[in-house]
């Protein structure tokens, strides 16, 4: 455990202590969440696109057959 402590001290210090490194992966978390939400955000645009084009393309089929008058 000594060795991931040690770890951690080495990176706080160059980052210029507990707290800069602190808001280090925190501004890391924020800038990668921000990504993910922006991919989500696009791939549902995406998705409504494609799929209204594609109901747009497909005329509904009917499904009720009229009766010819002489059967």
């Amino acid at each position: 455990m000594t060795w991931v402590y040690a770890e951690l001290a080495k990176e706080a210090g160059k980052r210029g202590g507990p707290v800069a490194l602190r808001y280090f992966y925190r501004g890391q978390g924020v800038i990668i969440g921000a990504a993910l939400t922006g991919a989500g955000v696009a791939g549902t645009v995406l998705y409504d696109k494609w799929h209204a084009r594609r109901a747009a393309a497909k005329p509904a089929r009917q499904t009720t057959e009229t009766p010819t008058p002489g059967a």
